[in-house]
């Protein structure tokens, strides 16, 4: 459901309220944060961790200030943040060192066989996880949260603790189960990702074709799209869309007339 963050950040019989803030987001939301003096604790996530030659880079945890409550909630419902990615929020009567040490234990998952960073602080990422997840992904992954606010530009999302979930620990990598894996690869957010990310491969592949196709700014991005949506029809996984499918629907449907270079596909 939707739901403003007054109403949200009032429930303290949750416990108190903590952010996953995205430092990569812009504007950098720890910025608004230290400026409106919401802050009480914070720690960068990737620290001290595997991952902490990414620096600035990975998450911050922060436990905000109750005196803060009213005034941040005000400001957040203005929505002062313009990229979706900025963070979101939870509610824990867990301790705080204890939530350090569990969200540094699953920054790195096990996925499809391979280590993976698990990026669940992006609001984008958790918008689609969260609301899949199952008891037992409650009681080991989610195992802080009585409840969470998770921004959108459709509104904020409340995702509740589901009733009867215990807590327990993971011996090693935490492994997204089926249903989570189904969830993401269903999602808007991982076809854009999908989309996104060949765009930048066929520009370094084909930049001479690349630059022909975007012309005007943006057309390149569209027919990416527009491939994907051709082989969904044909029940074809774009996960794994590549260069030579792409090309070999351009030439399908005429429209690298423009183009005097040569290019392969099978």
């Amino acid at each position: 459901m939707a739901t403003t963050w007054r109403t949200w950040i009032a429930n303290v019989r949750q416990g108190d309220v903590y952010f996953l803030l995205n430092r990569l987001a812009h504007s950098d939301p720890t910025a608004l944060f230290y400026h409106h003096n919401w802050i009480d604790e914070a720690v960068p996530l990737y620290a001290g961790t595997p991952l902490s030659h990414l620096g600035t880079a990975g998450p911050w945890l922060v436990r905000a200030k109750w005196q803060a409550f009213s005034g941040m909630a005000e400001i957040l419902d203005t929505g002062p943040f313009s990229d979706d990615s900025w963070g979101w929020a939870y509610h824990s009567e867990d301790s705080w060192e204890n939530q350090i040490a569990h969200w540094q234990k699953y920054q790195l998952i096990t996925f499809e066989g391979e280590e993976r960073v698990l990026r669940l602080f992006d609001p984008r990422v958790a918008a689609v996880l969260i609301p899949a997840c199952k008891p037992a992904d409650w009681s080991s992954l989610l195992r802080p949260l009585a409840d969470c606010c998770i921004p959108s530009s459709q509104g904020n999302r409340v995702v509740n603790r589901l009733p009867s979930t215990g807590y327990s620990t993971v011996p090693s990598r935490f492994e997204p189960g089926v249903h989570l894996m189904q969830a993401w690869n269903q999602s808007e957010q991982a076809r854009r990702n999908v989309a996104d990310n060949f765009q930048i491969t066929f520009w370094e592949e084909y930049p001479e074709l690349a630059l022909t196709l975007d012309e005007p700014p943006g057309r390149l991005f569209s027919l990416i799209n527009s491939c994907m949506d051709d082989y969904e029809n044909d029940l074809v996984d774009v996960v794994w869309l590549k260069n030579d499918m792409f090309i070999r629907y351009l030439k399908n449907n005429n429209l690298m007339k423009n183009y005097s270079g040569t290019v392969n596909a099978i």
